[in-house]
């Protein structure tokens, strides 16, 4: 294994929910037999466990200076020509779908069901090292020409919190205002006053 080699591996979630999406078909086919309807959602979460538990069982992801390695498999960075991100991703950030086109007319599906922030410094890894390679139609020179998609990239998992702009004592007088306000139409004490005045005198 190589000094700096990045390792990658699917996020235990998928089991997890993968095993919950089982124990939800058993509950259903048991209930199919009093109830034939259930059988249609038991179906469905079988369906949904056995995808997870593909997704659950996908090989590490190892990446180095010179190659990455899919499970056993290992490439080269010189071998990969196109990275194209899948449309389903335009939709959900997770699983990874990403199509490689590699020498020879080669063609590969990488799929990486990792935690959002793995994905991140896997796909910035993967653009970082193909250096022969385009980016969804962008080379690798022109993408990294410009820092900002980078920036973007890399700072999704550091966006900062909210400043707090309200002390909670200022927050109790604003909600002490908006309940007044709610109630008597308008915030004007004096007008109040004078209203109080008139009907006494």
């Amino acid at each position: 294994m190589q000094p700096s080699m990045e390792i990658y591996q699917p996020s235990r979630l998928y089991s997890w929910t993968g095993w919950a999406a089982l124990a939800g078909s058993a509950v259903g086919v048991a209930c199919g037999f009093r109830a034939p309807m259930a059988f249609i959602p038991a179906s469905l979460c079988a369906v949904t466990a056995a995808v997870l538990f593909w997704l659950a069982a996908r090989p590490w992801i190892r990446t180095g200076e010179m190659q990455f390695n899919v499970g056993e498999r290992t490439i080269a960075w010189r071998e990969v020509r196109e990275i194209n991100t899948c449309r389903f991703n335009a939709y959900f950030v997770a699983p990874l779908i990403l199509k490689l086109k590699l020498t020879n007319s080669r063609r590969r599906l990488l799929v990486f069901p990792g935690d959002v922030k793995q994905i991140d410094q896997l796909t910035y890894d993967l653009r970082k090292h193909s250096y022969l390679a385009t980016f969804d139609g962008v080379s690798h020179r022109d993408y990294w020409a410009s820092s900002t998609p980078a920036e973007r990239h890399r700072e999704k998992a550091l966006v900062k919190p909210p400043v707090q702009m309200l002390t909670p004592e200022d927050e109790d007088e604003v909600e002490r205002l908006y309940q007044k306000l709610k109630t008597v139409g308008h915030l004007d004490s004096r007008t109040s006053d004078t209203s109080k005045t008139s009907h006494e005198d």
